[in-house]
């Protein structure tokens, strides 16, 4: 899939997408902060106060090897993965910012993460979930009504394009249920095609506070509807909370 489906599926095995797809170097673009250096994931648990949290305390809220039992966590390779796709659907452009990584309104520090269950290591269909968190110091409730507005006017799908590349197409948007996690969570899924074939997308976006933290699984071989198990997210907005 072009431009926004290849980003999403290279992101969800740990592969970063710049923009038109390019890869960057070095883990240390898994966390990008518009105020602060980043900094390196820790089992101290933030607590997310009045004011939006920076890159270094997004990087130690995030979920860590152990917060999850048979879980592993570890940051994306790669450099800050963004892509630069864009619908001529206006009304679907909340879809295409997650998808790019950077959700609307924009954050002012991104956290990157990988979520792999351990216990099933060499199974062609083990879990993995990417995680985005990011710090909102203003509009971080305007994240999820946008996102639902969006599911009502895009369910009949919308197509992207970026750079030089032939435009990507999601022929179905449908909200599915969510944990009741955080302030406040929405689940969604987006039906992809590549070369003619379904991909499933699932997403997950929970609020906490001035946190919005995204979850998104791909099945790339298209058999079945992905499962963002809701233990990571309970999790993590425990530990945002505490």
């Amino acid at each position: 899939m072009a431009t926004a489906g290849v980003c999403l599926i290279a992101f969800a095995a740990a592969a970063a997408c710049g923009p038109g797809g390019a890869s960057g170097q070095g883990a240390e673009g898994s966390v990008r902060d518009t105020s602060a250096a980043p900094g390196a994931s820790g089992t101290a648990q933030v607590k997310a106060a009045a004011g939006a949290l920076s890159g270094d305390q997004l990087a130690r809220a995030a979920l860590v090897t152990g917060d999850v039992k048979d879980f592993s966590a570890e940051p994306l390779e790669g450099g800050t993965p963004t892509g630069s796709s864009r619908t001529a659907k206006a009304e679907c452009m909340p879809f295409v910012a997650v998808i790019n990584g950077t959700p609307e309104p924009a954050p002012s520090a991104t956290v990157y993460r990988r979520l792999v269950k351990a216990s099933e290591d060499g199974q062609a269909d083990q879990t993995v979930v990417t995680e985005v968190l990011g710090a909102h110091p203003s509009g971080a409730t305007d994240v999820l009504p946008r996102l639902r507005t969006a599911i009502d006017a895009c369910a009949d799908g919308f197509k992207t394009k970026g750079g030089d590349l032939e435009p990507s197409e999601f022929t179905e948007v449908k909200e599915v249920p969510a944990p009741k996690v955080g302030d406040e969570a929405l689940a969604y899924e987006l039906m992809g095609t590549a070369q003619g074939d379904p991909v499933p997308m699932v997403f997950l976006v929970v609020r906490s506070g001035t946190t919005v933290v995204t979850y998104y699984a791909v099945d790339v071989s298209g058999d079945d509807t992905p499962r963002i198990p809701s233990e990571l997210a309970v999790a993590q907005a425990a530990k945002l909370k505490s």
